[in-house]
């Protein structure tokens, strides 16, 4: 996705040791791991509820399509 190598990754890796220490960086990185699933959740649940809005549409069109042609098929064998 962001299309990183192990040499940026290690750069991130030692500059985030220096700016914030050995000490406090384990819990730094749980933070940025828990915001990160997180944002994954709200993704995955933002997905799902457009999909659903899509589908929903989807079944309305189908249905006014079908309402048509059997309104159509009716005054067909009305006539």
């Amino acid at each position: 996705m962001f299309d990183f190598g192990y040499s940026e990754l290690l750069i991130v890796a030692v500059v985030l040791l220096v700016v914030v220490g050995p000490k406090e960086l384990p819990g730094l990185l749980k933070v940025i791991f828990d915001f990160v699933s997180k944002i994954k959740i709200y993704a995955a649940e933002l997905r799902t509820g457009v999909q659903s809005i899509a589908n929903d549409i989807e079944i309305e069109k189908i249905s006014k399509n079908t309402n048509k042609s059997i309104n159509k098929n009716k005054t067909n064998e009305d006539n």
